[in-house]
């Protein structure tokens, strides 16, 4: 189905809360381009809503992973079980350990 041209969609009044800091930026991108500020936030939604796949998104999912496993005190012999090749340990600190599944 085809978008209605935007001059024929119906709008719809919405509030929405910004920081100074988002309002600053978004005067002066809308005084830079010579459109209202109304258009710029209408494109940004439509931007992110109709996003597909961002070629940033693996950025974005390895920020998210940083330092999971900081906390973790037992990397030693995590890292030392996986150069020796030791499968059982693995399994089991994974949780695949099938003794503790079926026992």
């Amino acid at each position: 189905m085809q978008k209605p041209a935007k001059s024929k969609r119906r709008m719809v009044r919405k509030q929405v809360f910004i920081t100074a800091e988002q309002n600053r930026r978004l005067k002066t991108e809308a005084a830079r381009l010579g459109v209202p500020e109304a258009e710029l936030v209408r494109v940004g939604i439509d931007m992110r809503l109709d996003r597909k796949s961002d070629p940033d998104d693996w950025r974005n999912a390895l920020d998210r992973l940083s330092g999971a496993w900081r906390n973790r005190d037992d990397m030693h012999d995590f890292i030392r079980d996986l150069r020796r090749g030791s499968t059982r340990s693995l399994r089991r600190r994974l949780g695949l350990d099938e003794r503790k599944k079926n026992g």
